[in-house]
């Protein structure tokens, strides 16, 4: 499906999404005035959302034009097939460390599914996060090799290890993602460090979720919380990689709600290393409904938070509305705020040239953004953005990076 989006198509889409009912439905109302639902499908398409989108409609009781529901139906159907394939093989593996004797937890996407949304037709996902610990890294390495997923790349394990501590583009997580067959795919983490959040302390507090008839470990409501807003600081607070974390936050206020912990949960958040951007992402979603749990948190959260983190919780918003308008700030452009990518990437190379030039190949690769030195450069100052660019994007970059 070829991609052509205007950015008004964007805050429609998001108020379709996120907001009240009344707000959807004049959203609908815009798209099926202007005749753009064909936009709309492609955008979800590109945001990964397409089953949210298909259950808002029909919570709305929408009618498409037929070839628009065509296309919808067809991209929803991909979307399940897809992620219930890639559910089923996390599943297995999952059982499969367990058996091994190896303690994991799944996250994220699987651990969002398992426990919000109850069915991969609900929710796609690409991969699979699971958590384990350090120590058991080789175990479970062998484990699901056993299983047949295996990872990619020229370089040793030790030197992608030691790429991984010093790369700044993980934000302080530690993983090695590993393919299987047919797109399979499971991202292997054993430190989430740049969270706040302790390892132990995630596996230790699991809990069982059934998904597709399969009980497994997953995340408690607590740090699913506060795993999903550190993605969105990992994915600079671009729509396009964020929105499914924007719609699984506010489930977890729900959950979190549900459940009788909101309150807790809100005073760990405000606790925790990931405070600001929690504030920024329940701020976010107030502002499309107000009466919402993630509402309630937002105000609880800001009535916990100092007069400086409420206002860098704004500036992230306004990062997150201004690459909604001018389109994705290059990841590079982060890396020119703030020194400490740069003291990380150095002391890398320094430690081991070779070995940490193959892993960063190796990953560039896995992201599809391998290019010459020279062509990232040459890119990077096409799109070095405005004074209020940089600005916010300094903001993200002290956080990101530990700074505040």
């Amino acid at each position: 499906m070829l991609l052509m989006v205007t950015t008004s198509a964007k805050y429609r889409l998001l108020e379709l999404l996120l907001a009240d009912d009344r707000r959807a439905a004049a959203a609908v109302h815009l798209f099926s005035e202007d005749e753009s639902w064909s936009e709309a499908i492609a955008l979800a398409k590109a945001w990964n959302v397409i089953p949210q989108l298909f259950e808002r409609l029909r919570s709305l009781r929408v009618t498409l034009p037929e070839a628009d529901t065509g296309m919808l139906k067809l991209e929803f159907l991909k979307s399940f097939r897809q992620s219930a394939f890639r559910a089923a093989k996390a599943i297995a593996a999952i059982q499969g460390l367990e058996q091994a004797g190896v303690r994991v937890v799944a996250f994220k996407g699987i651990a969002s599914i398992a426990s919000l949304y109850g069915d991969p037709k609900r929710r796609s996902i690409q991969d699979a996060d699971i958590l384990i610990l350090k120590k058991d890294l080789l175990s479970a390495l062998a484990c699901l090799e056993r299983q047949g997923f295996a990872r990619r790349g020229s370089e040793t394990l030790f030197q992608y290890l030691r790429f991984v501590e010093d790369s700044p583009g993980f934000a302080g997580n530690q993983a090695l993602t590993l393919y299987g067959d047919e797109g399979s795919q499971i991202d292997l983490h054993w430190d989430v460090h740049g969270s706040g959040l302790a390892t132990e302390d995630i596996v230790g507090g699991a809990v069982t979720a059934d998904l597709m008839g399969s009980s497994i470990p997953v995340v408690n409501a607590w740090d699913g919380f506060l795993l999903t807003v550190h993605h969105t600081i990992r994915e600079n607070f671009a729509i396009d990689s964020v929105c499914r974390d924007l719609l699984d936050v506010r489930l977890w206020f729900e959950h979190l709600r549900q459940l009788g912990q909101l309150d807790a949960g809100v005073k760990r958040a405000a606790e925790s290393q990931c405070k600001v951007a929690a504030l920024a992402v329940a701020t976010l979603l107030s502002g499309y409904d107000d009466t919402a749990a993630a509402a309630e948190g937002a105000a609880l959260l800001s009535g916990l938070a100092s007069p400086a983190d409420r206002r860098s919780a704004a500036t992230l918003a306004e990062l997150f509305r201004y690459q909604l308008s001018h389109g994705r700030l290059a990841k590079d452009v982060f890396y020119l705020v703030h020194s400490r990518p740069w003291r990380q990437i150095f002391g890398g190379l320094a430690a081991d040239w070779s070995g940490y030039r193959q892993s960063m190949r190796t990953l560039e690769q896995q992201l599809g953004e391998e290019r010459p030195l020279h062509e990232r450069l040459t890119g990077l100052a096409r799109c070095i953005p405005g004074l209020r660019g940089l600005r916010l994007a300094r903001e993200l970059a002290c956080i990101k990076y530990g700074m505040k």
